[in-house]
Order: C-alpha cells, then structure tokens, then sequence
C-alpha cells in the first residue's frame, strides 16, 4: 500500500477531531524544536542527549500529523492524493522562486 493510501487509512481510523489533530500537531512541532536544540548543542538542551536521528524522527512525527490534517479536510482519497500532489507542486514552486530571487 502506498504511503499516501496508508495516511488516509489511517485518519480514517482515528477518531481525533480537526481542533484535536492541530493541537497534534503543534505538539510534534514543539518536540522537533526540541530535538533539534538538543541535537546542536543549543543552551540549556544540550543534555537532554538527542541528536540527528531523534531531529528525523520527530520530523517523520511532525509530516504523518500534517498529513492526516490534510487528509482529514477530503472527501476522499482520490481527493486526498490530488490535493497533496497539487499543493507540494504548488508550494515548491514558491519557495524555488524565492531562492531564485534570493540568489
């Protein structure tokens, strides 16, 4: 199964909310941040002893929750994958025109 079938599965399945999953989500984001601080060594974090392979993890963490947000807001899967296609083409165009203009 396709991991993008997988994560609509899946937020079919799970009975969070939409409110229920941003807060999800805002919760993953706070402990990539804080992987990351501990990971490079910022002060005051460094002992918590993380590193590279915790930033991944919690990045992995942070998207799953992302997507099923998006997922959540379809009405389908076919919806889902068309949406998730479109918006990453959409969004990665913006941000390649910004380093363009950047460089």
């Amino acid at each position: 199964m396709a991991l993008e079938s997988r994560i609509f599965e899946l937020t079919q399945l799970d009975a969070k909310t939409l409110p229920e999953r941003a807060l999800k989500l805002a919760e993953e984001a706070g402990e990539v941040a804080q992987a990351v601080l501990s990971a490079t060594g910022a002060s005051g974090s460094a002992y918590k002893g993380l590193n590279l392979a915790d930033v991944r993890e919690e990045a992995a963490d942070t998207a799953i929750v992302a997507l099923s947000i998006l997922a959540q807001t379809c009405e389908d899967e076919a919806m889902f994958k068309a949406e998730l296609n479109r918006l990453l083409s959409e969004k990665c165009g913006k941000w390649e025109a910004v380093l363009k203009r950047q460089a």
